[in-house]
């Protein structure tokens, strides 16, 4: 609903002949440099939100201001020119600004579903206190007070900062003093530097000057390079030594009430030890019947004695039946797994994010076509591993999971890495060896450094891709709710991929050989480490396999509806793609994705090996035939064309043929197309 400032209006005629009337009406005046700020703030271009309506009583009346008829609406000059309304607004006291009503509220609606700036900032938000001169440095943090913010417009301007610093930071300052009379307009946010933000003009971007960095193809063109800034809510130092005081006469007053409740307590004690009598047989009974009454009817008296000297505990002895069976489980160490802590070390590492990008960056920056592992930009952790068999996660076609803790120094503000000791899953990929050619059973192998290292890129790289496309396909679901004119009809599921990183662990050599050949150096070792997806085997599952472009559960399974929309997500990413590329092999759980497959048309590829084993790219060839759309495409506010229909014979002797090329029989391929599927999940 757009908002609009209403200004009091009368004439002084009406004024004086209500007067009689109705009551005297108090004529206390707003503070008019107070509506002007409020109504300049919200008018700024960077804000969303349109002005707040602020009312005015019909008794009021300014000395300053021309009266008229009915109140009168004023539309800012910030909201753009719009289309004169012809039509003559009905009601007594309405202006012909009242006709915008219905062009401004749709406007506000399509503004508040507009998608994500591109250029972001990430901010670090803290409170503190200044200290005096004398001390070193100008502020002290307050508590452990400091939040994060991401995805911030990097053109967000010194105002649009400081409401953000502010509606973040004050609830938690004003939880960590409850009781004291804070007088936060006396407040600033400052950046880094201290620099007061109040002091800085509106509608001039803050930031973006240090985002700007020179290109490296030695183009005088600067590019945008997100950051991290500082903001700091302060509190001045007066008002924090009036707090301090504040806590200590808290403190002094709590300390004399306990004390006073304990000596009379004591005096009362004394006094009734030295009147002690024996009762007589009627005094018993009028007690008995005062103690009656007094367990309904309880004073405040009790209530102090039962503060300074609780009730007294009685001893119970431990039920018999309990405490053996206690002691049957508890004296045994059989249940202990020897091997789980002997398999259970701990490695030192250089960590490398996996980042999530917009896919418009992708294709604006060559830079960001794909996931680099850049030295620079490590940070140093360490990763607890139990390897134990036990213990293990799962092990698919080519890769092994194990439960770890991550630990990053420093720890990063947001996602995996952000807190000390973090469950993981940590995965490293393995070969098969068999003991012998007629055996069943295999051992893992690890590959050597380079080509573990060469595998886990490809694997981070397929995540990042999937970000990527994923991101893109909730844009364009948003998009489409928002610029419809009816909801669709059922919930669209919020999932995500894990967050992860490549960790890789260097270990030094002797640097003197031990033997002749022997090389003095490092070695390495790779690990995927991924956000740990809760609830155990049970709640992980396949909802798509790279072979096939449906769902995998059957339609009385509960998540059935889940893999629907990932079916979905696949027909929008190849409309959006121009059928060059989509996500497949969707699992994990209902909230969060995993070991995903990014599969890419034949043209792309042209006979290079992109994504890995498992890019299937006879089903994007097939998948116009293969796809079965369902009521998430079908909804008239996506605007997806449905594809052609087939049998299922014919579905499937084009599937077998798609995969087919001049190096094999179809059958031949046909079981190494599957066999790969199956490694690959």
């Amino acid at each position: 609903m757009p908002a609009t400032s209403v200004r009091p209006t009368g004439a002084g005629s009406r004024s004086s002949s209500m007067s009689s009337a109705a009551p005297q009406i108090s004529r206390t005046f707003p503070n008019p440099r107070t509506i002007r700020q409020t109504v300049n703030a919200a008018q700024r271009k960077s804000t969303v939100n349109p002005p707040p309506v602020v009312a005015f009583g019909r008794g009021i009346h300014l000395p300053s201001m021309t009266h008229s008829t009915g109140p009168d609406i004023a539309i800012p000059s910030s909201w753009g020119q719009l289309q004169d309304n012809p039509g003559r607004p009905s009601g007594s006291g309405y202006s012909v600004n009242h006709t915008q009503y219905s062009t401004e509220r749709e406007r506000w609606a399509k503004l508040s579903y507009a998608l994500p700036p591109i250029d972001t900032i990430t901010l670090d938000i803290s409170a503190v206190h200044e200290v005096s001169a004398r001390r070193k440095g100008h502020w002290v943090a307050i508590g452990n007070i400091r939040e994060g913010k991401k995805d911030v417009d990097a053109h967000i301007d010194a105002p649009g900062l400081m409401d953000i610093a502010f509606d973040t930071i004050l609830p938690k300052i004003l939880a960590f003093g409850a009781g004291f009379p804070w007088r936060i307009e006396e407040f600033v946010v400052r950046d880094a530097v201290w620099v007061d933000l109040s002091t800085h003009k509106a509608s001039v971007p803050y930031f973006i000057s240090q985002c700007m960095v020179p290109s490296k193809k030695g183009s005088k063109a600067p590019i945008f390079k997100t950051k991290q800034f500082a903001l700091m809510v302060v509190v001045p130092e007066a008002q924090w030594n009036d707090y301090e005081e504040w806590v200590e006469n808290t403190e002094n007053h709590q300390v004399v009430e306990t004390t006073e409740n304990v000596t009379t307590a004591s005096r009362s004690a004394s006094t009734s030890t030295q009147n002690v009598t024996l009762p007589s047989a009627s005094e018993s009974t009028k007690r008995s019947h005062r103690r009656n009454l007094s367990t309904t009817t309880p004073s405040s008296l009790p209530h102090k004695r039962l503060a300074v000297a609780p009730p007294k505990v009685l001893f119970s002895s431990p039920d018999r039946s309990d405490l053996r069976e206690a002691l049957r489980s508890g004296g045994s160490t059989t249940n202990f797994d020897v091997t789980q802590v002997l398999g259970t070390y701990t490695e030192n590492i250089h960590f490398y994010g996996i980042p999530t990008r917009q896919l418009a960056d992708i294709l604006k920056n060559p830079d960001y076509r794909s996931f680099k592992v850049e030295p620079a930009q490590s940070i140093i952790g360490q990763l607890t591993i139990n390897s134990s068999t036990r213990s293990m996660l799962g092990a698919g076609g080519f890769k092994t999971a194990h439960p770890g803790w991550l630990s990053l120094n420093p720890l990063i503000m947001s996602g995996l890495g952000s807190i000390p000791g973090q469950n993981v899953a940590v995965k490293r990929p393995f070969h098969k060896v068999f003991p012998s050619t007629s055996s069943l059973m295999y051992k893992i192998g690890r590959f050597s450094s380079i080509d573990e290292i060469a595998k886990l890129v490809k694997e981070a790289n397929v995540l990042y891709w999937s970000r990527s496309l994923l991101q893109l396909t909730y844009a364009f679901i948003d998009g489409c709710i928002a610029s419809s004119d009816e909801p669709p009809p059922f919930i669209i599921p919020r999932v995500r991929f894990v967050d992860a990183g490549m960790a890789i662990s260097y270990s030094q050599r002797d640097p003197k050989p031990t033997r002749a050949g022997s090389k003095t150096g490092s070695t390495c070792v790779g690990y995927l480490v991924e956000e740990l997806i809760e609830g155990g085997p049970d709640a992980f599952l396949k909802f798509i396999h790279n072979m096939d472009s449906n769902p995998l559960l059957d339609q009385d399974d509960y998540r059935y509806e889940v893999a629907l929309f990932f079916a979905f997500t696949q027909h929008v990413q190849y409309v959006k793609t121009g059928g060059l590329a989509f996500i497949s092999d969707y699992q994990g759980s209902t909230e969060l994705l995993t070991d995903p497959q990014i599969l890419t048309d034949p043209s792309v590829g042209q006979g290079k090996d992109l994504f890995g084993e498992g890019n299937m790219e006879c089903t994007v060839s097939m998948f116009e035939k293969q796809h079965k759309c369902n009521e998430f495409c079908k909804w008239p506010g996506f605007g997806l064309v449905p594809f052609p229909m087939t049998t299922e014979d014919e579905n499937t002797e084009e599937t077998e043929a798609g995969c087919v090329d001049s190096e094999g029989s179809e059958a031949e391929l046909e079981a190494e197309c599957r066999e790969d599927a199956s490694t690959a999940s």
